[in-house]
């Protein structure tokens, strides 16, 4: 793989890893992903469809195709989600990751029937909702996720792209895309 891709991707596979872990993902279960085009949305998304769980992902819609070819079942983000995930999982959903933090945790809590299986990484107001907030990555369980994605790389189910690569005197204008919320993957910082 790239340099790129493989400095990058044990912090944002061991995130996703770790996540599902807490959510309790299992085969069967339909999982629901925001922010699913990007860097932990991504690699939660390959994931979770690696081990036998649906994959209901928002992105916007050019990122639609991108979801698609992952195994996910795409949704545009923003009014009406709740009625569109509805539409595809009338039920409502298993699990809720969300990687977006956009305001989209009242929903989240609705569709999955309460906020125990609710887990952000992004929205600051998890706390008012019951969502469990997740900020430490992926821990000691990071080298297990590599191990499970190596051999899907190999097989080639397991895609990551990488966004943009910005120099290190660039950083400002790297966040700058990162908090747009539309990057397509990782943002990575090269050095020097």
């Amino acid at each position: 793989v790239p340099w790129e891709v493989a400095g990058s991707l044990a912090a944002v596979l061991g995130t996703a890893y770790k996540t599902l872990g807490v959510l309790g993902v299992a085969s069967g279960e339909t999982l629901l992903i925001h922010a699913a085009s990007g860097g932990v949305g991504l690699a939660a998304v390959q994931l979770a469809v690696a081990r036998g769980a649906r994959v209901i992902g928002t992105a916007a819609a050019d990122n639609h195709e991108l979801l698609r070819s992952v195994g996910a079942e795409p949704v545009l983000y923003g009014e009406g989600l709740g009625d569109r995930v509805r539409a595809l999982a009338p039920d409502g959903v298993d699990a809720v990751l969300d990687a977006s933090g956009r305001g989209e945790l009242a929903v989240s809590v609705e569709l999955a029937g309460g906020p125990e299986r609710v887990l952000t990484i992004a929205a600051q107001d998890a706390a008012e909702h019951g969502v469990h907030f997740h900020a430490a990555g992926g821990g000691g369980d990071t080298a297990k996720a590599m191990e499970e994605v190596l051999p899907l790389i190999e097989a080639g189910r397991f895609a990551f792209p990488i966004a943009g690569s910005f120099a290190l005197d660039d950083a400002g204008r790297a966040l700058e895309e990162s908090e747009s919320g539309h990057a397509r993957g990782k943002l990575v910082i090269l050095p020097g």
